[in-house]
């Protein structure tokens, strides 16, 4: 394997990230003794904003095989990394639907299931690896699992990530596309992990044991008890009243989990429920707890602007997603004290530099699925700092196989502080296998081989939602 050859005379950037963030830049040239850690963020930085890197000096060549970019100058041939094959055999594609202990109310869903795809790959040296996916991304995931097959993980991933949406007009799926090949991904990774016997964290590049890491856990927006309907939704919440019951909710998470950060999420029926719900909260809960208000886009900006002023002086964590879209999230910051986060205006590498030419620093809640699998949201961590965004960990109602994902990735990259990350596991009343543990508001990595969490036979059979789909 011989990384690209680029002849150029152009001199080596004294701040290769500044360089890269020159709105007039098309090349940038770094030195590799920089070393691997200060390049691994100028390759991610590169990436986002569509710059070609090249490195320059002895040792350029393996760092651009490893970090995906060029040589500037002659390019020597890189050993490609040993260690055992791991050739892919079958993947099984499992439908599931997971519980929730209370129905989920926001204003995009009303469920009280989250319905999921398992990612089975087994190799010929008998490992197995497990990913997730949207469940909507079911039929790209088995188009593109079927050219998975016979691949050997150990080597072929980066180019199975190139050949995939190569440019972003060859992905046409959107997001089901990303979850899809994330899905598979992620087992690779799994699978890459458990054959070098090692903490998927550890792949990734965290060096030391692994820390206990707060955690936010979502609200719905009401708590009616019983599976309603819009209609009957909305005259729930036409008395105000009823919003003691989201804090008394959030009350039970801490007691249980010792949880004192909440992601509350709103219906966006009125401003007046979304208002009183949120003091609510902060009356039950106090000062010290991290609230975050997500409404989806769900107001105008307009209106959002109106909401927002009155909840500023609750002192919450962020607004995420108070408004759709960079322009109106960049409108409302100019009029707001309350910090903003997002997971809905910025997914993909392009929206992080449209952010930052804006003006618009936020929280980046990014997850496996949008980001396209592991490595597409440790890049996405790497060029968020660079350009002033703090990332962070978006969670839904997951799997333990991504809630463990989340665990190895916030270790790795650090997106753990200064916020929470998102996680739905308490809110699950039923998984795939061994509980985490989750106390005093922290979760625990597990600390075993790849992902340290395998679903169990029983578990997966009890949710499963369809017969499994074999691709071999």
């Amino acid at each position: 394997m011989t990384p690209a050859s680029l002849a150029t005379d152009q001199p080596s950037a004294a701040d290769p990230l500044a360089a890269c963030l020159d709105p007039a830049a098309t090349l940038v040239v770094a030195e590799a003794a920089l070393g691997a850690q200060a390049l691994r963020q100028v390759a991610a930085l590169a990436r986002a904003v569509d710059v070609t890197l090249a490195l320059r000096g002895p040792g350029a060549s393996a760092l651009a095989a490893e970090f995906g970019c060029a040589v500037a100058g002659p390019a020597e041939p890189v050993t490609p990394p040993s260690g055992p094959a791991l050739k892919v055999r079958d993947i099984r594609l499992h439908r599931i639907a997971l519980p929730l202990t209370d129905l989920y109310v926001s204003s995009m869903y009303l469920t009280d299931t989250q319905a999921r795809t398992l990612v089975e790959i087994r190799t010929e040296q008998g490992l197995t690896g497990w990913g997730e996916s949207h469940a909507t991304a079911l039929p790209k995931l088995q188009a593109l699992a079927k050219t998975w097959i016979g691949r050997d993980l150990s080597r072929d991933l980066p180019a199975l990530r190139r050949s995939f949406g190569r440019i972003g007009f060859d992905n046409r799926d959107g997001r089901n596309a990303l979850s899809a090949f994330a899905g598979l991904e992620l087992a690779s990774w799994d699978l890459r992990a458990q054959a070098a016997d090692a903490p998927l964290y550890r792949l990734l590049g965290h060096a030391g044991p692994p820390r206990p890491m707060p955690v936010a856990c979502p609200l719905p927006a009401a708590v009616p008890g019983r599976k309603i309907d819009r209609t009957e939704l909305a005259a729930h919440m036409a008395d105000l009243g009823n919003t003691a019951r989201v804090a008394e909710l959030a009350a039970g998470f801490k007691a249980r989990f010792g949880i004192n950060a909440f992601k509350y999420k709103s219906a966006g029926n009125t401003p007046a429920w979304d208002l009183a719900a949120l003091t609510a909260l902060r009356r039950t809960l106090g000062p010290e707890a991290r609230l975050r208000f997500d409404p989806n886009a769900a107001y105008s900006t307009h209106d959002a602007l109106s909401l927002c002023r009155q909840l500023d002086p609750l002192g919450l964590e962020f607004f995420e997603d108070p408004a759709d879209g960079l322009e109106g999230l960049a409108r409302l910051s100019a009029h707001l004290k309350t910090p903003f986060a997002t997971n809905m205006c910025i997914i993909a590498p392009e929206h992080l530099i449209a952010a930052h030419r804006r003006g618009l620093h936020a929280t980046v809640l990014g997850d496996v699925f949008l980001w396209g699998g592991v490595q597409g949201l440790g890049n996405m961590a790497l060029a968020a700092r660079a350009m002033g965004h703090r990332p962070a960990v978006h969670s839904f109602y997951e799997s333990g196989v991504v809630t463990a994902a989340n665990c190895h990735i916030a270790l790795a990259f650090g997106m753990d502080s200064p916020h929470p990350m998102d996680c739905g596991y308490p809110g699950l009343a039923a998984d795939l296998g061994a509980p985490f543990t989750v106390q005093d508001g922290h979760i625990h990595c597990p600390d075993g081989p790849g992902l340290g969490f395998t679903p169990q036979p029983a578990q997966l059979a009890a949710l499963a939602s369809a017969e499994p789909i074999l691709i071999s």
